[in-house]
């Protein structure tokens, strides 16, 4: 009889001991479920920030390569493109030398790939109405990692004035790889785009 209840009890901690071990190891995590790697996600979901996203508006993100196609990644949240409509038409991107401003002898030639050392980026706004006023900046984020690299919030003076404007900066500090471009005005998201530095 001792024997059969032992035997009973060696059953119950087994199925126990499986089943925590399957819970805790093989289990998937549904959406907002904590999570380690991809693999502990259920299909479909990718682990960002140890937590399963489905990268579709409102979940969770490090970079918008966590998010659904048209959608940026904001403030580690897929969120859906800001309109800049309201403050001014077209947003120019260019490549000029760096270390003087665009001119004659420093053409602009409008491109997404920048190189390390000969490149600086130029960013114009066009069409800018005469109610916008006031500061703008921009970030550059590792599209892969989500760091941001350089902002220009306190490295220059930059403000809009109701008319067209640009600025720029180089890329001294990069390394090679994808960025995003996001643009700011009083703190306001209006506008994402994604370059390639090289060497």
């Amino acid at each position: 009889m001792k024997g059969l209840l032992w035997g009973l009890v060696i059953v119950i901690v087994l199925i126990a001991l499986g089943f925590g071990g399957w819970y805790f190891f093989l289990k998937k995590s549904d959406e907002g479920g904590k999570c380690r790697s991809e693999a502990t996600c259920v299909e479909g979901l990718k682990c960002v920030n140890n937590i399963c996203s489905s990268g579709k508006l409102g979940s969770g993100c490090v970079t918008y390569k966590d998010c659904e196609s048209g959608l940026l990644c904001t403030k580690s949240i897929c969120a859906k493109r800001p309109d800049y409509s309201k403050y001014f038409n077209t947003i120019a991107i260019s490549k000029i030398k760096p270390g003087m401003g665009p001119g004659p002898s420093n053409p602009q030639i409008p491109t997404t790939t920048f190189k390390i050392g000969t490149d600086a980026i130029e960013i114009d706004f066009g069409g800018v109405k005469s109610t916008t006023v006031g500061p703008y900046y921009f970030e550059f984020v590792n599209a892969t990692t989500g760091e941001v690299v350089r902002s220009t919030k306190d490295l220059m003076d930059t403000n809009f004035a109701g008319r067209d404007t640009g600025s720029g900066t180089d890329f001294s500090g990069f390394a090679p790889g994808q960025y995003d471009v996001n643009i700011y005005y009083n703190d306001e998201l209006v506008y994402s785009t994604t370059i390639t530095v090289v060497k």
